[in-house]
């Protein structure tokens, strides 16, 4: 059975391969416009998303972002040590700059990981508060 299937694969490539080397390129007929000049797919999602957005103003979350970054940061660390498994110096370094730019996090404590609650441990400047995060 195994071979049977290991020669059904390999003729199904030939023949695929065989027959896709005989693929003719389109040909524009004269008067029509070049590809380049027709609405692309792309251009046609922003100009239907640019129609269906609402017009209101970015009011961002009320608080200090650099608490808010903090938050994410022990977030992602959090996933990444305890679900993840990753090594925390290896996630600090590499993981979450989407949710806390590295700028951010240079501003902050680097991460306590308490492995037996399984929560990571993050000192802002200001000294007085902490975020953490619990798997």
């Amino acid at each position: 059975m195994r071979m049977y299937t290991i020669a059904t694969a390999l003729a199904l490539t030939a023949c695929t391969a065989a027959f896709g080397q005989r693929a003719e390129t389109p040909v524009l007929k004269t008067g029509t416009p070049p590809l380049q000049a027709t609405v692309s797919s792309r251009d046609a999602l922003i100009a239907r998303a640019k129609s269906l957005e609402l017009n209101t103003p970015y009011v961002p979350p009320p608080g200090d972002p650099l608490e808010h970054h903090t938050s994410g940061y022990g977030k992602i660390m959090c996933s990444a040590v305890f679900i993840t498994g990753l090594d925390p110096d290896f996630a600090a370094e590499n993981v979450g700059y989407f949710n806390s730019p590295y700028a951010e996090r240079a501003k902050v404590g680097k991460p306590v990981i308490d492995r037996v609650h399984k929560a990571v441990h993050i000192t802002l400047p200001n000294g007085g508060h902490c975020r953490w995060a619990r798997a």
